[in-house]
């Protein structure tokens, strides 16, 4: 079986970190209204920070060019971490993200096709910013990048892709807190592309122009 070989819009990368700090420094305009003053991000007071953790990632669907049939990626755990950094002071943070789950798709025998595995590999950056309190923060994130889909013993995938997402900070001291929160990907697909070749032959591709995921995590962080 001979797998998918597609193009990557490398170009969007290069507007990945630009893009995404701007929605935190925006936001400081946006929210500076004494009113409103506890929805104004909080200005960081540590300058790098540390979170890994593991999550449950579901979603994404491909179709069968034959019947029409549509068969899901396989919902599991996926694990990863966070590396941020902000200037002192600074009113957002700006955060690296890997996120790495093992997936599948079962054809179900159609196409001489049973399940097929797949590594799936989420690399992006952006911005989060933090409101509330020094001890509980309530966040938002955005982020660009990559997404890269690796089939066993077989060729690679890597797909332009972004990212939105929301969650809680406790801080149990003042550099070491619990974090939870939910994501949303997307990857950016051609849906007159092939997915899975077989044979020579296409066997599935996308139904849209999107390949849509959400994963929930909650992991430990750590700022110095």
């Amino acid at each position: 079986m001979n797998i998918l070989k597609t193009c990557i819009p490398m170009k969007h990368l290069l507007a990945a970190l630009s893009c995404s700090v701007a929605l935190t420094t925006r936001a400081q305009d946006s929210w500076g209204s004494d009113t409103f003053e506890f929805l104004t991000p909080l200005k960081q007071t540590t300058r790098y920070g540390i979170s890994p953790f593991i999550g449950y990632r579901f979603g994404g669907e491909v179709e069968d060019l034959t019947s029409g049939n549509e068969y899901s990626f396989a919902d599991g755990a996926a694990f990863g971490l966070c590396l941020d950094y902000a200037p002192l002071e600074y009113p957002g943070r700006f955060e690296l993200l890997w996120s790495h789950q093992e997936s599948s798709i079962d054809f179900e025998g159609n196409n001489d096709l049973g399940e097929v595995d797949i590594a799936i590999d989420v690399i992006q950056v952006g911005g989060v910013a933090e409101f509330g309190t020094e001890r509980l923060r309530g966040y938002v994130s955005a982020h660009l990048g990559a997404t890269h889909y690796s089939f066993e013993d077989q060729n690679n995938a890597t797909y332009f892709s972004f990212g939105i997402g929301a969650g809680v900070k406790a801080y149990l001291t003042k550099n070491l807190y619990l974090r939870g929160d939910i994501r949303g990907f997307g990857s950016v697909v051609e849906a007159e592309g092939g997915f899975i070749y077989y044979n020579g032959i296409t066997i599935a591709s996308f139904s849209g122009s999107a390949l849509w995921s959400g994963q929930v995590s909650v992991g430990i962080g750590f700022t110095f």
